[in-house]
């Protein structure tokens, strides 16, 4: 899960609807799915350029102490374009931000590794006109099945490579060599099985991408709010509350109930009293849009959310901001005459001594006293023992339904 991107509900069912036979996304998930390609792939493609890095310097090596076919110039292009070609997405592929760019990088290195091969096959039949050129056949399967490029380009760069073979021996006025029209169409046979066979491995990694975007949202959201669940919010508030007691940063912590959901499912039905839920969980969705920021389904009528570093102010005007979302409500949750929340929050500083679980037990509490005092209302409190005093003693003995 740690190599897939933040995945938005979905996003991945629509794009299944709409197909990818032209293999390509829609903008965000095609950003997303290029990063999880280099961060999945990033040792395979490694080691398919060292293993490049290795090939040439093995072929300079057995032909200049055996075979004796190129002349200095081969060695020179191969050495000075055709290593650092594949070297430099090597080193490219390091950095955690290199994801972002390694398409272009990629691109770049399999054209200039495939043309100085190509021109060091022509140059060297200039001098000998049977110098072999399966270098080129092996530099084609590099291109669509180890360069780590997408389909698009891969053949785009087979085209390039074919031609920079075929046309300077045609253009340069003097008779082709005899066997250049067996070359050629060998040449353009491995790309054609190229084209078809990355054609074929993208589409399926493509779908896997997909699938994986499906399991993960199954794994995290409500199914029916489309809200984070309740293991999700446990893994992204720690996360967060870590971030805060680093960075000595506030946490505000809101806990809401649906006022009177039993009422709504006799009265209503309980497909009226799902999209109540649902109502609610927009809302709360609409407030919580920054990254750091966080809303969950708790469980049954429960919501909870979390803001990182929030302006007091803001938090002073949620409950009306909450109260105008759900005041445009439609659909069936329109037949209910009043659709309220009852809400208890506390914003308080993470520290060693002042745990996640203390915050939710404290906003626990708010709830369950504003409930008593009458429902409808967000209470909020301001814990200035976590500052740097000792965790209320509420968070000594926490229920269970409020453990994250």
């Amino acid at each position: 899960m740690a190599d897939e991107p933040e995945a938005a509900p979905g996003r991945h069912a629509e794009q299944q609807r709409r197909g990818f036979v032209l293999l390509r996304f829609v903008d965000d998930l095609e950003r997303d799915y290029q990063r999880s390609l280099v961060r999945l792939n990033a040792n395979g493609l490694r080691a398919a350029q060292v293993l490049g890095i290795a090939a040439i310097f093995a072929f300079i090596a057995l032909d200049h102490f055996s075979l004796q076919l190129s002349p200095a110039p081969v060695y020179q292009v191969l050495c000075l374009l055709s290593v650092p070609a594949l070297l430099l997405p090597l080193l490219a592929s390091y950095p955690p931000q290199a994801a972002a760019r390694h398409q272009r990088i990629a691109f770049v290195s399999a054209v200039v590794l495939g043309l100085s091969v190509a021109w060091s096959i022509g140059y060297a039949r200039q001098l000998r006109p049977d110098y072999p050129m399966q270098a080129l056949l092996v530099v084609t399967a590099y291109l669509y099945f180890l360069s780590g490029l997408l389909w698009g380009r891969a053949v785009l760069c087979g085209a390039l490579v074919w031609l920079a073979f075929c046309l300077p021996p045609m253009l340069d006025g003097s008779p082709a060599p005899p066997q250049l029209l067996y070359e050629a169409y060998y040449l353009l046979l491995a790309n054609c099985i190229g084209v078809v066979g990355r054609y074929l491995a993208e589409y399926q990694d493509r779908r896997q991408f997909l699938l994986r975007l499906e399991l993960r949202q199954l794994a995290e959201y409500d199914a029916l709010t489309g809200l984070r669940n309740r293991r999700a919010f446990g893994q992204r508030a720690q996360m967060a509350w870590a971030l805060a007691a680093r960075e000595h940063k506030s946490v505000s912590l809101l806990i809401l109930d649906l006022d009177f959901l039993k009422r709504i499912n006799d009265q209503h039905g309980h497909l009226t009293g799902d999209d109540c839920l649902r109502e609610v969980a927009e809302a709360l969705r609409g407030l919580t849009r920054r990254p750091m920021d966080i809303s969950s389904r708790f469980g049954g009528d429960e919501f909870v959310a979390l803001w990182y570093d929030a302006d007091p102010q803001w938090i002073e005007q949620l409950e009306q901001a909450l109260r105008q979302q759900l005041a445009l409500r439609q659909g069936p949750a329109a037949q209910v005459e009043r659709l309220s929340v009852t809400g208890g929050g506390v914003r308080c500083w993470p520290n060693p001594r002042f745990g996640l679980q203390d915050a939710m037990a404290a906003a626990d509490a708010q709830l369950y006293g504003g409930k008593e005092r009458g429902r409808g209302v967000i209470s909020w409190t301001r814990l200035e023992d976590s500052l740097d005093g000792p965790p209320p003693q509420t968070g000594a003995a926490l229920p269970a339904r409020l453990r994250v």
